[in-house]
């Protein structure tokens, strides 16, 4: 059965972003896709315990929460948790790096699943791909 597991959503668009079970720090890397200079690499934890969230700021540039969509952006500062529902926006710099909290369910890539699905060759249906070892049927251009 697929379970339900939350994602940063980037608000600028791009991949979402899942949160595993326990602490993640956020911040400039990889996870995030984050160079810039002015977020830490620990810029901010994120826990996910039993179902609950809850963000912390690490660093002296605080992390910014937005508890849905009608409030403003409030500073986290550090070591300062928050506790976060789905909606929620946070954000590392003052309106930059936003991601949204959004719940979804997690693929299952069970067995039954895999054999379910035919692997995409990109063919039309009445095409048919052609015999690896025989020569490929051209047209004779030599007279």
């Amino acid at each position: 059965l697929p379970r339900i597991i939350t994602f940063l959503l980037p608000v600028s668009g791009g991949a979402a972003v899942p949160v595993p079970p326990g602490e993640t720090v956020l911040g400039r890397g990889p996870l995030l896709g984050i160079s810039d200079k002015r977020v830490s690499r620990n810029h901010a934890l994120l826990q996910n315990k039993d179902g609950r969230l809850r963000l912390k700021s690490t660093h002296v540039n605080p992390v910014f929460l937005q508890s849905g969509s009608d409030s403003a952006p409030r500073p986290l500062t550090r070591d300062q948790w928050a506790e976060l529902q789905p909606g929620d926006t946070l954000s590392l710099l003052p309106g930059q790096f936003c991601y949204r909290l959004t719940g979804g369910e997690e693929p299952d890539q069970g067995p039954d699943q895999e054999l379910d699905q035919e692997p995409d060759q990109g063919l039309d249906q009445d095409q048919e791909e052609p015999e690896r070892d025989q020569e490929p049927n051209l047209p004779d251009f030599s007279t």
